[in-house]
């Protein structure tokens, strides 16, 4: 058998790489600072780094742990973990040595691959496991080696990748998706973001650990485009953005705390960027962000992507010309999904009213890894449960209201915490608002703003805020205190993490 031809027959990531590597040899596949690889150097690289993971045992169905930054070697390993027919675990690296531990001893791998910054500490998380640890720049290396083994022709039912959960609410489970999983977001991706082979440089600023980065490099590289990696530590904008004019970056995705930071600093020293379209999700973004990149991005399209790391990072999307008009709406089912708007017993609840979004869709994971209780849980009722609290307008466009544990009661009122944010983000004294619940004697919870002050010497008082809120939201669900703070704690995706935020106030 011609595993070549029958490789180019299928829709597997692998084969795309193939295709780029005999048409476009010498056009350039992946920039990682000063260093780059072409497509034909991106291929063989990750057959050299496959032979190097057949030597360590590694086989059809093992699972292969990552702990790396972003890098050009991160793509390379994870192509080859796949060459071969092995399930790729990208792990958070931001993890305490307790935590990563406990991911591979759910996932069980066969080796676990950590760059020099973290291999202190994944070593301490396997001490007590058999899994092999290996150096990744010594995995991702070019040589010369003679037993490249045939890549293996997975079906697109097979396991791809093993995503974890951030974890802010308990042990992380790990999100099991398929190749049919990302071929689907992946499709996505080309139809949405309009990716123009040998045209567009895609940058990418997230750690690709997190699905939408992780999407964004596969998309990207099928796409025959110039994949820009970034380092995933100590965001700096103005160094983000000096990559982005050098590069020619004409597409990208964020999350909105890195978004906020690009747009600020493009507003004080502008740079010739050519960025034709933006994307943004992974948390909540407030209407007076939106309006910011708008503001300053007049040239390009955009897209709010909602969804979670179980699936595959889609599910509803908000096009450029719809956030015109549906400014705080996250948009639209996307194509091949079903979704509902359901109360606790399954029930859908009339239009307007507040819900749990509920999906079906070729995004939608397999299941939960080595965890059938959680599985059942997320599935129940034959829909997979994603823990959103949303509403629907008259046009079925979607409205993020808060998650199902972030919600207040408050005297018996429901108060959502994104509701809230979206209100107190514009006022002219506040850069950044977390709303959190505070248990209270007389009404069992009380909602509390924690403001990170445009300028500290000039902060906004509890009273400022509860006025500016007047006459936009109900009495009841104005903040009955006011916390101040430099930063916020966030996760590896971005997120804010509320249980460390409730935990101080």
């Amino acid at each position: 058998m011609d595993i070549g031809l029958e490789l180019s027959r299928t829709h597997l990531p692998l084969a795309r790489v193939f295709r780029h590597a005999w048409e476009l040899p010498e056009e350039t596949a992946v920039v990682d600072g000063d260093f780059k690889l072409t497509f034909r150097e991106f291929l063989a690289r990750i057959q050299t780094a496959a032979a190097r993971l057949a030597e360590a045992g590694v086989k059809q169905g093992d699972r292969v742990a990552l702990v790396a930054g972003n890098s050009a070697a991160y793509p390379v390993v994870a192509y080859a973990v796949n060459y071969l027919g092995a399930i790729i675990v990208p792990v958070n690296f931001r993890l305490a040595a307790g935590e990563i531990g406990y991911i591979l001893g759910n996932c069980e791998p066969k080796v676990v691959v950590a760059d020099a910054e973290r291999v202190d500490i994944t070593r301490e998380a396997a001490a007590e496991t058999s899994v092999q640890l290996l150096d990744l720049d010594q995995v991702a290396a070019p040589g010369e080696l003679q037993n490249i083994p045939d890549p293996v022709i997975c079906a697109q039912t097979d396991d791809q990748a093993i995503m974890y959960t951030s974890g802010t609410t308990g042990r992380p489970k790990g999100a099991v998706l398929t190749y049919s999983n990302f071929l689907a977001t992946i499709m996505r991706i080309s139809s949405t973001w309009k990716v123009k082979p040998l045209h567009d440089a895609v940058l990418i600023a997230s750690p690709m650990f997190h699905i939408a980065a992780f999407n964004v490099m596969l998309g990207s590289i099928s796409s025959a485009a110039k994949t820009v990696i970034t380092p995933s530590t100590n965001f700096d904008a103005g160094y983000l953005l000096d990559v982005m004019e050098e590069q020619g970056v004409t597409r990208t995705f964020m999350v909105p705390a890195q978004w906020q930071l690009i747009a600020e600093e493009q507003q004080r020293k502008p740079r010739d960027i050519k960025l034709e379209f933006y994307s943004w999700g992974a948390a909540p973004a407030t209407e007076a962000l939106l309006t910011l990149l708008r503001e300053t991005f007049p040239n390009a399209d955009s897209q709010a992507a909602f969804g979670q790391t179980e699936t595959t990072a889609s599910g509803v999307s908000l096009s450029h010309e719809d956030s015109l008009r549906k400014l705080g709406s996250v948009g639209l089912p996307d194509v091949n999904y079903s979704i509902r708007v359901v109360d606790p017993e399954m029930n859908d609840v009339p239009q307007g009213e507040v819900g749990e979004i509920v999906y079906r869709g070729p995004g939608v994971m397999d299941r939960f890894w080595n965890n059938p209780e959680a599985t059942a849980e997320a599935f129940a009722g034959g829909w997979f449960h994603s823990g959103d609290l949303v509403r629907q307008d008259e046009d079925g466009f979607i409205y993020v209201v808060d998650r199902v544990k972030d919600m207040i009661i408050s005297g018996g009122e429901n108060i959502y915490c994104a509701e809230l944010e979206n209100v107190i983000a514009w006022h002219p004294k506040v850069a950044d608002v977390a709303v959190v619940g505070r248990a209270d004697e007389k009404w069992g919870e009380i909602p509390v703003a924690v403001i990170i002050p445009q300028d500290p010497a000039d902060a906004p008082t509890l009273e400022e805020i509860r006025e500016f809120c007047d006459g936009k939201l109900a009495r009841y669900k104005h903040p009955k205190d006011i916390v101040l703070r430099e930063a916020f704690p966030r996760s590896g995706t971005g997120k804010i993490r509320k249980t460390d935020l409730r935990e101080a106030v």
